[in-house]
């Protein structure tokens, strides 16, 4: 069977949350950052922040030997320090989500992608799993699911279908010529296969990248604007010790 993205995203994430414990999301909807137009409120950047803190160790552990500190995450660290480095994926990866939701609600598979909406969604799925609970109803997945994890399965399930929607709206646009090529390129992979079905499935796999292209590009393009003064007051901990 075939896991979608979303089983590997949510167990990364517990991953994560193994490591580095558990993030106390605030109700804030203060703007922080808009990015093709959509706001990003303190308590969504918070929340998609603290899942960037494990990259960030990694990297000034293997670059610099740097170990967690006091003052790990203070601003005096500067522009190519761990707080800098931790803003700089929070908000590519921010701009990664909004691009996807927007595409989504685009196609009819999201109707709002603001985070109170989200919050709404997280706390009436929690009230459902209690009362199944207490009907001695059987319940799939945890018996309440945390906010943080909630917000990345969701974005996980519509990711992929984001994808595979605009799949398939470019398959059309592949040429035979890509898809002669592509079957070259990978003889050993389609040789069970008959003619026909090996040229559909190179389709699909074309047009997949192309999706993917495209889903970069919009990416690469996105607007995007930081309410600096907002953004300083958020921090992993309550540390502005310098190093």
């Amino acid at each position: 069977m075939t896991s979608s993205p979303c089983f590997f995203l949510t167990l990364l994430f517990a991953q994560a949350v193994a490591l580095f414990g558990q993030p106390v999301i605030p109700a804030d909807d203060t703007a922080v950052a808009v990015i093709n137009g959509e706001t990003v409120s303190a308590a969504e950047y918070t929340l998609v922040m603290h899942r960037q803190t494990a990259p960030v160790y990694s990297h000034f552990k293997q670059t610099r030997d740097l170990d967690d500190h006091r003052g790990y995450w203070s601003p005096a660290s500067g522009p190519d320090g761990p707080l800098a480095k931790l803003r700089e994926l929070t908000l590519a990866e921010l701009v990664r989500i909004k691009v996807y939701q927007s595409e989504a609600r685009t196609r009819g598979l999201m109707k709002n992608i603001d985070f109170a909406s989200f919050r709404t969604a997280h706390e009436k799925e929690n009230a459902r799993r209690l009362a199944a609970k207490a009907r001695n109803e059987v319940i799939y997945g945890p018996p309440q699911y945390r906010l943080d994890v909630y917000y990345y399965i969701l974005f996980g399930d519509i990711a992929y279908k984001v994808e595979q929607a605009m799949a398939k709206e470019l398959e059309p646009a592949v040429t035979g010529a890509e898809i002669d090529a592509f079957l070259a390129a990978h003889k050993e992979d389609f040789n069970p296969l008959s003619t026909e079905d090996a040229r559909r499935r190179a389709t699909e796999v074309l047009g997949l990248r192309a999706a993917h292209k495209k889903l970069a590009d919009l990416r690469a393009a996105a607007v995007t604007e930081v309410r600096t003064e907002s953004l300083a007051r958020i921090s992993p901990r309550n540390d502005n010790t310098t190093p």
